[in-house]
């Protein structure tokens, strides 16, 4: 008769923003563990993992954004291509 909440639950409802992605586990030394279970180190790797997945999506993000724009600012509009925008001055090989 009563809904009891996890702690996870709880959590995600005192911080709705901050915490509503929360994983129910986290993983450590190849195995999961319960969020409610994790210890802070554990916690850590799990960021650390996660920093290490998407650190070369993010250099890739950031490397288009980049060129996007470069492009930009050479007065490149939508349907530029990046190849024609860029042999004008600095030639193509």
């Amino acid at each position: 008769m009563f809904n009891k909440h996890t702690l996870l639950e709880k959590l995600k409802k005192q911080h709705p923003y901050l915490l509503e992605e929360l994983p129910e586990t986290v993983g450590s030394d190849g195995e999961e563990v319960v969020i409610e279970d994790a210890t802070l180190d554990q916690i850590a790797f799990a960021i650390f993992a996660l920093e290490t997945e998407i650190r070369p999506l993010s250099r890739r993000m950031n490397a288009l954004r980049e060129l996007y724009d470069i492009a930009r600012k050479r007065g490149a509009l939508g349907a530029h291509r990046i190849g024609d925008t860029f042999s004008n001055e600095e030639g193509r090989s």
